[in-house]
């Protein structure tokens, strides 16, 4: 499994003990249904681990306010509500990354990752026809420029994310792209010369088409198959 997937199955997790927190916070199932509560705090345990190996201070305390709103009343915060408990440990978690966060860092070339403060945002891996773009939580907009673009994947978590594929060029065989986008935005840009083939999965989020692509069956097809959840994607043929 890719380091990109098991990432999205883990940003998953949190969202999902985080709605079920939501849910049943103000309702005794908590008491009444032991079991439920250990198994939040089981997954918590798991994404804070999972946080704990990225040594991103942020991605530490999201769980830790998630594990608050489930023992408000053994904290004696039970009459705060539950967004005021995550948003104080999210702001607690900025400003210890202030404190003992590593300075901003970048790397371009074939390979980089972007940081800020010390926490990783986004990485880009490009060899032989190939790319991977993942971001997690950040803004990034990144120019995709390959010639002979044979496969690659796009990867966005909760943050906002441009691609650009001008100055692209596609493989004779053609090429394929995975795109996948949780809760963020997404915006996507193709050349209108490309001639391009969508296979879309499509939960509550929003896709749209901004202009038409090639008809052209001369060139060479890239075929895009696209699983958004919550966020919403916009492709642009320029």
């Amino acid at each position: 499994m890719k380091d990109y997937r098991i990432k999205s199955i883990v940003r998953g997790l949190a969202i999902i003990a985080f709605a079920v927190c939501l849910l049943l916070s103000k309702t005794a199932a908590f008491s009444a249904y032991p079991l439920i509560k250990i198994g939040m705090c089981i997954i918590l345990g798991l994404i804070l681990i999972e946080q704990l190996i990225e040594k991103s201070i942020i991605g530490v305390c999201f769980p830790l306010g998630i594990a608050a709103c489930l023992f408000q009343k053994e904290l004696g915060l039970g009459s705060v509500h539950y967004a005021v408990i995550i948003l104080a440990f999210l702001l607690i978690g900025i400003g210890l990354s202030f404190i003992f966060g590593k300075k901003p860092r970048k790397f371009y070339e074939h390979w980089g990752k972007d940081y800020i403060y010390g926490h990783e945002v986004s990485e880009y891996v490009e060899d032989d026809g190939r790319f991977d773009l993942d971001n997690c939580f950040g803004s990034k907009s990144h120019y995709v420029k390959i010639n002979n673009l044979k496969r690659g994947s796009i990867d966005n978590g909760f943050g906002n994310l441009t691609a650009y594929f001008s100055g692209t060029t596609v493989a004779e065989d053609g090429a394929f792209l995975d795109i996948d986008n949780g809760l963020g935005t997404m915006a996507i840009y193709f050349p209108k010369e490309f001639r391009v083939s969508f296979n879309c999965d499509n939960g509550l989020g929003k896709i749209t088409m901004h202009g038409e692509c090639s008809q052209d069956t001369n060139q060479p097809l890239v075929n895009v198959k696209v699983d958004n959840g919550l966020g919403t994607i916009d492709f642009y043929f320029e």
